[in-house]
This record gives structure tokens, C-alpha cells and sequence, in this order.
């Protein structure tokens, strides 16, 4: 079988972390903006974790190297599971600026 990609790509996964740049999208949550932009970004980075995570599955299943099934176990990882949070704490964040919002129209 022939492996999907090598391991000089494989090693292409790492940046993946770069994702890490969308906490800067927190202060327009804190302020109540740009919600269904910063709610798809962090909905599709949660998506790319389990697509990722998905193809590692596939890729054991059918037996790729370790070169081609780890990174993408990792990169799955380090994607899926800091964004779920991430993402259900934005929710919580938006939650809260509305009903401040609602206080303040209410005075």
C-alpha cells in the first residue's frame, strides 16, 4: 500500500498550532462582536480536530505507517480537544455579553 504522504509532510502537522492565534478573536467575544465569525472559526477548528482524528482511524485501519497515522493522531488532538473547550467557553462569553446588553436596554 502505498502511504498517503511522508514523513517530511508528516512533520508539516506541527503547524497546526499556528491555530493558536484565534484567542485573539476572546476580546470580541468580551465585547459581544463579530459572533457568528468567531463561532463558525472555532466550530470549523473543532471540525478539522475530528476530521483529523477520523483519517488517523482510517489510516490504522487500513494500514499506513506510523509516519502518516501519529501526526494525525496528534494533530487531531491538539486541535479538537482545546477548541472544544475553547468553544463552549466562547458560547458561555457571548451568553453573558447579551444579557449584559439586555440589563442595560432594560434600564
Amino acid at each position: 500500500m502505498e502511504p498517503w504522504f511522508s514523513p517530511e509532510t508528516g512533520r508539516l502537522f506541527a503547524m497546526l498550532s499556528l491555530l493558536a492565534f484565534t484567542a485573539t478573536l476572546e476580546p470580541l467575544a468580551r465585547q459581544g462582536r463579530a459572533r457568528s465569525a468567531v463561532m463558525t472559526i472555532f466550530a470549523a477548528c473543532v471540525g478539522l480536530g475530528l476530521a483529523l482524528l477520523a483519517l488517523a482511524a482510517v489510516a490504522g485501519a487500513i494500514g499506513q505507517p506510523g509516519y502518516v497515522v501519529r501526526p494525525l493522531i496528534v494533530g487531531g488532538l491538539v486541535v479538537a480537544l482545546p477548541f472544544t473547550a475553547a468553544f463552549a467557553e466562547v458560547r458561555r462569553i457571548y451568553n453573558e455579553a447579551e444579557l449584559r446588553k439586555t440589563i442595560a436596554s432594560d434600564l
